[in-house]
């Protein structure tokens, strides 16, 4: 029987979700295994296969940058279907690639789950998921070993559970989100932050709007201060961070490229120290030759520094660090390393070339301060738009990832047009809509206020994909109120 239907099997019969899933799972898996050891195009990833690798170990605690202050029973409890992996002799950094594939596929299942239970199973929603599951970037942040395929699931996890929250109290429901809420202070502590205030503001609101329903805005509310009480340390976290923000001062007029309080060695206000003392210097040696000549002798080498990003950099070194890899067989063949190589050698230069600013301002965003507005305006686009296309981004990668504009330009579309049908009251005002449009605000605004980092920023960017989809496929309105 089962031959049978083996033999009248089409490929035309399959769902378009089943091809989606094929097509998502095989290319997320073969990426990941063409890679083998290379983790220039995100070097954090040697931090968590680390962290992964002891983490199993007798003693070992949670003070480690990544998961600083995570319940070890909880990390190792979402790391245990990568341990398993390693029982069948997949090697560790291969782990955690599977296990983020995974976490972003049930991530993206939930998505999809949501939209087919609001009838919002359209074509535009169809279009919406295969641009943000392949988008480079974001294809490359669900291969690898990053904490963000957690952040993805859970994020995705918590809005999915609030949008079946209804007016009946649903037992499995708030447990599920109950342990994603929980899941995601663990993992990120300032994002759970930002959901943190919006689920106040939200309650806050629907206590006027459904008032009959404030036994479960009440166990919601519970819920999503839980954390607080099993991790002491993010109350003054959050304390300390608004006092930082008030009271941060404005360094971009003494040379600070990226408004963070320090003046690294390329930038201006560094350079113009170093300037003057060598101009003092070079004025007391030309009292004597003999001091000029013991000076010379003294004289520190050129140094040369990298621009361009560090990514071409790194991506090199380590292709020719292994070159029986299958990766670096295919660079080699297709003439990839020895453009990379030529690249590389360009982007070597004297530390007090002009260059090597002029770089940095392309690869660095401003901090806004708090206490300008506009600044802040400023900013948050620059944080949704950068890399720019068809401009010099400052590094190779940034110019590749800039194609991508379009689809963010799409992304961000879906998110203004499902916002106006929401508020002309064409779609469902929930808790998961409205928890995910506060969300999508805060993280736009604290981006602008910390990002300092092109690179970083693009990565940290893609969380905004999952609440603009959640408020793409908010149920239509019927004629009954909710």
């Amino acid at each position: 029987m089962r031959l049978a239907n083996l033999r009248n099997f089409k490929f035309s019969n399959l769902s378009f979700y089943q091809y989606f899933f094929t097509a998502y799972i095989g290319l997320h898996v073969t990426f990941s295994i063409l890679l083998g050891k290379i983790t220039a195009f995100a070097p954090d990833e040697g931090l968590y296969k680390g962290i992964f690798s002891t983490l199993y170990s007798a003693g070992f605690t949670s003070d480690v940058l990544g998961f600083s202050g995570a319940w070890v029973p909880w990390l190792r409890l979402f790391y245990l279907p990568a341990k398993l992996l390693t029982y069948l002799g997949f090697s560790d950094l291969l782990s955690v690639r599977f296990l983020a594939i995974g976490y972003s596929t049930l991530a993206t299942f939930l998505l999809i789950k949501m939209a087919k239970d609001n009838g919002r199973d359209d074509r535009v929603f169809k279009a919406a998921i295969i641009a943000i599951s392949f988008i480079p970037t974001v294809f490359l942040w669900s291969s690898i070993g990053l904490r963000e395929s957690f952040i993805y699931l859970e994020i995705s996890a918590i809005l999915y559970f609030l949008s079946r929250i209804k007016d009946e109290i649903d037992i499995r429901n708030l447990l599920g989100l109950a342990f994603s809420v929980y899941s995601l202070s663990m993992t990120k502590n300032y994002i759970f932050i930002l959901f943190l205030f919006a689920f106040i503001l939200t309650l806050l609101l629907f206590s006027f709007l459904k008032p009959k329903r404030i036994i479960t805005h009440i166990l919601i509310l519970s819920i999503a201060i839980m954390p607080l009480a099993f991790n002491p340390e993010l109350i003054p976290a959050i304390s300390n961070y608004f006092n930082g923000q008030v009271t941060k001062v404005d360094t971009i007029e003494i040379g600070d490229i990226n408004n963070d309080g320090r003046c690294d060695y390329f930038e201006p206000c560094a350079n113009s120290n170093s300037n003057s003392n060598s101009n003092s210097n070079s004025n007391s040696n030309s009292n004597s030759n003999s001091n000029s000549n013991s000076n010379e002798e003294l004289e520190e080498p050129i140094g040369y520094v990298a621009t361009g990003g560090m990514t071409v950099h790194a991506l090199l070194d380590q292709l020719k660090a292994s070159p029986n890899t299958i990766l670096a067989k295919i660079a080699g063949a297709l003439g990839i390393t020895a453009k990379l190589e030529s690249i590389s050698k360009s982007a070597i230069v004297v530390e007090t070339d002009k260059s090597v600013v002029a770089n940095q301002k392309k690869l660095s965003l401003q901090q806004a301060g708090i206490k300008k507005p506009l600044q802040v305006l400023e900013s948050s686009a620059k944080f949704l738009l950068v890399p720019f296309i068809f401009i010099d981004n400052g590094s190779l990668f940034l110019n590749i990832q800039s194609i991508e504009t379009p689809i963010w330009l799409f992304i961000y579309g879906l998110f203004f047009v499902g916002l106006y049908l929401v508020l002309r009251g064409r779609r469902e005002f929930d808790y998961a809509v409205m928890v995910a449009t506060l969300f999508a605000l805060e993280f736009v605004a604290i981006s602008a206020l910390t990002e300092i980092n092109v690179g970083t920023a693009l990565r940290h960017r893609s969380l905004l994909l999952i609440p603009i989809l959640v408020i793409w496929v908010s149920r239509k309105k019927k004629s009954t109120s909710i």
